[in-house]
C-alpha cells in the first residue's frame, strides 16, 4: 500500500485508537499505587486534625477513602479484560474516576482555610499540589483526566490565598495558578508527544504488514515456480520416458547390424534426448535446491580421484571442439570432506560451462593444498569472460551471457545457479575470477579431510560403465503398454529374464507362478494405486525384494515418501543403460547386505 492510497480519516481513526490503548495501560498502572497516595492523604488529616479540625477530615478521609477503593477495583478490573476493545471502552469510566477523586479531594482546601494560622493551609496545600503533580504524570496526556482531578483543587487554594490577601496570599495566589497552568501545559505536551510517538507506531506497524506482504509474495512466487517446474519436468518426462527407452534398445540394435543410416539415426535420436534430459534435469536440481529436499551426505573422498573422472568424461568433448583439457595435480593425494556426488555434479556444471563459452584455448582442472590447510579446485578457461557487472548475475535462474537467441544446446541457463546453491549446501566457498577476453576461473574449497579405510567412492567416474556382468531376473510393473513394451524389449536384448505386468494383483500372480525376481522395477503413477503400494503388497511375499521406482514426479516433497519405500528412485526420461545399471548395483547391494548379516 502506497502514502498516496492511504485514507487519512482511517489512519487518524487507527492512531487514536493506539492513543486510547496506551492510555488505558498507563492509568490502570497507576491505579496500583493508590494505595501508597492515600497515605499521604492520611498525613493531610493529621496535620488538619492536629490544626485544631476534629471531625471534618476523618469525614473526608472516608470520602476519598470509598473513590480510591473503587478506582483501584475498577483498574483490577480492566487489567483482567482479555479483550482490547473492552478495555478501551472502559476509559471513559477511568476518567471519570479522575474527576471523582478530584470533588472529594477538594473539599479540605476550604476545611484548612478555616484555621487562624496560615500554617494549616499551607501544609495542606503543599501536599495537594505534590499530590497533583503525580497525577500530572499519571492520567497519559488526557486533559480531561487532569482537569477533573486537580481544577476545583488548584482554584479553591487560589480563592482561599487571595482571600486571607496580604503579600503572602496575593503571592501564593499567584504562583498556585501559575503551576496549574505549567502543569496542564505539561499534560497536553505529553497528549500532543503520545499522539506523534503513536502516529510513527502505526506507520511503521503499516511498513511492516507491506514489508511482510511483499515477502509472502515473493514467497509464494518462489514456491509457485518449484510446482511448476515441477509439474512442467513431470509432464515432459513422460512421452520421452518410452522413446529414450526404445532409443537405448535401437542403439543396440543398429550396432549389432551395419547399416550406416541406421547408425547414424541412432546417434542423432540418442543426441537430441541426451540434450532434453539435460534441460529436464537442471529443472529437477532446482526444484529441489530451492525447496531444501537434497541432504548433503559428508565423507572423505579423494578430490585428484573425482578431478581425473571429470577429465575422463569431458576429454572426448574438448578433443572434438578442438580444446585442450589439463588436469593439474600435486603427487600427492588430497582428501577433501564432502558429498562426492553433489560436488561431482558441480564439477560437470562447471565444465560443461566452460565448454560452451571457450571457442579457442582449453580449460585446466586442477587442485592444490591452500594456505589454510584446504583443497583448493580451480576449473579455468580461456573463453571469452565474463564483464564486472555480469558476475554476480550468471548466477541467476535461466540468465545467459551472450546467448540471445536462446541456443537450446546450451541450455537453460541453470547450470551456475545449481552450481551455486550446490555450494551452499555444502558450505564450499565459491568464488568467481574473470575478465572479458581472458577467460574465467571458478575456485572451490573443500574442507580437509583423512581418509577413510575401505572408502570406494572415491572413483565417481563408475556412473558411466557399461553394462555387464550378471545377467538379472526383473519383475516389471507399469501400467503404460507403450513403455511397458519398450523396457522389457531392451532388458530382454541384454539377455536379462523380465515380466512385464501392468498393476500390483498381475505383479502378484507372477510371483506365486514361481518367477523368483532379483529385483521390482515399478512406475509410481498406476492406474488405481501408487508404486509404493505395489511394494508394499509385493514385499509380503517377498519382504527382501530390492525395489527401485521410476517416475515422472519431481515436486519435494515426494522424494523422502519414495526413497523410504524403494531401494532407488529414478526419474524419467530414463535411458535404458542407466537403468540397467542401477539395477546391477542395487542387486549387488542388497547381495552384499544378506552376506554381511
Amino acid at each position: 500500500m502506497t502514502d498516496a492510497t492511504i485514507d487519512p480519516a482511517s489512519r487518524e481513526a487507527r492512531i487514536e485508537h493506539r492513543i486510547a490503548e496506551r492510555r488505558v495501560a498507563l492509568m490502570t498502572l497507576y491505579s496500583r499505587r493508590l494505595p501508597a497516595v492515600y497515605i499521604g492523604y492520611i498525613v493531610i488529616a493529621v496535620v488538619a486534625v492536629r490544626q485544631g479540625l476534629h471531625l471534618w477530615p476523618w469525614v473526608w478521609l472516608a470520602c476519598t477513602g470509598a473513590v480510591m477503593v473503587y478506582r483501584w477495583n475498577l483498574g483490577r478490573t480492566v487489567e483482567k479484560m482479555t479483550s482490547i476493545e473492552e478495555r478501551i471502552a472502559a476509559l471513559p469510566r477511568l476518567v471519570r474516576g479522575f474527576t471523582m477523586n478530584g470533588l472529594t479531594t477538594a473539599p479540605i482546601v476550604p476545611l484548612a482555610f478555616t484555621a487562624a494560622d496560615n500554617v494549616t493551609p499551607l501544609l495542606v496545600g503543599i501536599m495537594l499540589v505534590a499530590g497533583c503533580a503525580v497525577g500530572a504524570a499519571s492520567v497519559a496526556g488526557s486533559q480531561r483526566a487532569f482537569m477533573g482531578f486537580c481544577s476545583l483543587t488548584f482554584l479553591l487554594m487560589a480563592v482561599g490565598w487571595a482571600w486571607r490577601g496580604e503579600t503572602l496570599g496575593i503571592a501564593l495566589c499567584i504562583g498556585i495558578v501559575t503551576m496549574y497552568l505549567v502543569l496542564l501545559a505539561s499534560v497536553r505536551d505529553h497528549g500532543r508527544n503520545l499522539k506523534e510517538l503513536m502516529g510513527l507506531v502505526e506507520d511503521n506497524a503499516r511498513l511492516s504488514g507491506a514489508v511482510e506482504a511483499e515477502r509472502d509474495r515473493a514467497e509464494a512466487a518462489s514456491e509457485a515456480k518449484t510446482r511448476f517446474f515441477a509439474a512442467a519436468s513431470h509432464d515432459l518426462r513422460q512421452p520421452l520416458h518410452a522413446l529414450s527407452i526404445n532409443a537405448t534398445t535401437l542403439d543396440i540394435l543398429a550396432q549389432r547390424g551395419s547399416d550406416t543410416l541406421l547408425k547414424e539415426v541412432s546417434r542423432g535420436i540418442g543426441s537430441a534426448l541426451r540434450q532434453s534430459s539435460g534441460l529436464l534435469d537442471g529443472l529437477l536440481d532446482i526444484s529441489r535446491l530451492d525447496a531444501h529436499s537434497i541432504d548433503a551426505n559428508f565423507g572423505a573422498h579423494d578430490i585428484g580421484a573425482m578431478l581425473r573422472a571429470v577429465r575422463d568424461e569431458y576429454v572426448a568433448l574438448t578433443t572434438q571442439q578442438g580444446l585442450g583439457l589439463e588436469l593439474s595435480l600435486p603427487d600427492e593425494p588430497l582428501w577433501g570432506r564432502t558429498d562426492g556426488d553433489q560436488l561431482m555434479r558441480i564439477l560437470g556444471n562447471l565444465m560443461s560451462n566452460a565448454v560452451k563459452f571457450t571457442r579457442r584455448g582449453g580449460i585446466t582442472l586442477s587442485a592444490r593444498r591452500a594456505p589454510d590447510g584446504r583443497v583448493l579446485i580451480t576449473v579455468a578457461d580461456t573463453g571469452a569472460g565474463i564483464p564486472a557487472d555480469q558476475r554476480e548475475r550468471v548466477f541467476e535462474e535461466f540468465y545467459q551471457l551472450g546467448n540471445p537467441s536462446r541456443d537450446r544446446s546450451q541450455g537453460l541457463g541453470l547450470g551456475l545457479a545449481i552450481v551455486r546453491r550446490t555450494a551452499a549446501l555444502l558450505k564450499l566457498e565459491l568464488t568467481l575470477d574473470s575478465e572479458p577476453g581472458r577467460g574465467t576461473t571458478f575456485e572451490l574449497r573443500v574442507d580437509a579431510a583423512e581418509p577413510e579405510e575401505g572408502d570406494a567412492r572415491e572413483a565417481a567416474a563408475a556412473s558411466h560403465g557399461t553394462v555387464d556382468g550378471r545377467r538379472l531376473a526383473v519383475l516389471l510393473v507399469d501400467d503404460e503398454a507403450e513403455v511397458r513394451s519398450a523396457l522389457c524389449t531392451y532388458l530382454e536384448q541384454l539377455g536379462w529374464s523380465v515380466e512385464g505386468v501392468e498393476g500390483g494383483a498381475a505383479a502378484e500372480q507372477v510371483l506365486r507362478s514361481g518367477f523368483v525376481p532379483d529385483v521390482l522395477v515399478v512406475d509410481f503413477r498406476l492406474l488405481n494405486e501408487t508404486g509404493v503400494e505395489v511394494i508394499d503388497r509385493l514385499r509380503r511375499l517377498r519382504p527382501a525384494l530390492p525395489a527401485v521406482i521410476v517416475t515422472g514426479e519431481t515436486a519435494p516433497a515426494r522424494f523422502t515418501e519414495l526413497s523410504a519405500a524403494a531401494t532407488r528412485v529414478l526419474h524419467k526420461p530414463l535411458a535404458g543403460e542407466r537403468l540397467a545399471r542401477t539395477l546391477q548395483d542395487v542387486v549387488a547391494g542388497a547381495d552384499t547386505a544378506s552376506v554381511s548379516t
